[in-house]
């Protein structure tokens, strides 16, 4: 684990935000809309949590882009700030080299994670990595990709890989990786969608974090607000006191939530910000 210092304030409740598919919209843009009820919240006292499976690089700069009291949890969770400092959870090296192994055979694509290193068996890809992004990304966070390397060398290059994002179009090969992948010690799968899963430490996931950041902040599990679309927010969700589905968010997501707001493309998250007064002072009262 490894801790870098941010500041630390007081707060009255907490809003966690997945990003694509919920904060986002199909162009990848944050909306003037969401972006004044982002400063809305934070002017009420709120800690405001982008939670997202991006790397930390994209979502602490796509954060400060807005404001930089909002607060980052990224890869899936295994990297968060919290009480001041920046935390990371890592994938040992056996389970690196295990899981490598794996994806040799599987004809599956994969894509290994750190904090401004990337590394690939495949060609660049900028879908999933990041280097094109340098330009706007803050300072410090510039980040470099190694591609097209053999199965041995990325066994012996990748390290200190927060998580692993790995895609797949044919079906069955790819939920026989991630059953063999939730076999190897120390290793957790969580499902983005049908697709793609990524890969992070044992006991790491958006959920998980979220917790370890709201009891930072000395609140209760009633005093979080998550809002998400996709199944690896379930955990966050589980983690919450309210949980809102977007619009456009998949089946599962919308029956276990309290409530479904508007798309991404209709300011759904806006749209819950701008009420979200009333649950925290029902939240505060007793009368949830």
């Amino acid at each position: 684990m490894a801790e870098q210092k941010r500041s630390k304030a007081v707060h009255r409740g907490m809003v966690c935000l997945d990003l694509d598919g919920t904060l986002l919209n199909r162009s990848g843009d944050i909306t003037d809309r969401n972006r004044e009820s982002l400063q809305l919240s934070l002017e009420q006292g709120l800690a405001v949590y982008f939670v997202t499976g991006r790397p930390y690089c994209f979502a602490r700069s796509l954060a400060d882009s807005v404001d930089k009291r909002i607060g980052v949890i990224a890869c899936a969770g295994a990297c968060y700030e919290e009480g001041g400092r920046l935390v990371t959870k890592e994938l040992s090296g056996e389970t690196i080299r295990s899981f490598t192994d794996a994806l040799a055979l599987s004809g599956a694509h994969a894509f290994f994670k750190g904090l401004t290193r990337f590394y690939t068996h495949d060609a660049y890809d900028d879908r999933f990595l990041y280097d094109h992004h340098n330009s706007w990304f803050s300072a410090g966070l510039q980040v470099q990709s190694f591609t097209e390397l053999s199965w041995q060398d990325l066994k012996e290059q990748a390290c200190h890989i927060h998580k692993i994002l790995v895609y797949g179009m044919e079906r069955e090969g790819l939920m026989a990786l991630a059953a063999h992948t939730q076999r190897i010690p120390h290793a957790q799968v969580s499902w983005y969608r049908d697709i793609s899963f990524d890969v992070t430490a044992e006991g790491t996931d958006k959920g998980s974090a979220v917790e370890q950041v709201r009891r930072g902040l000395g609140l209760t599990k009633e005093q979080v607000l998550a809002i998400g679309d996709a199944w690896n927010d379930l955990p966050m969700f589980r983690s919450a006191g309210r949980a809102i589905a977007m619009g456009n968010a998949a089946r599962e997501v919308k029956e276990i939530c309290h409530e479904v707001t508007g798309t991404n493309e209709e300011d759904g998250v806006a749209q819950v910000l701008e009420q979200q007064g009333r649950y925290f002072a029902a939240e505060i009262t007793g009368v949830l």
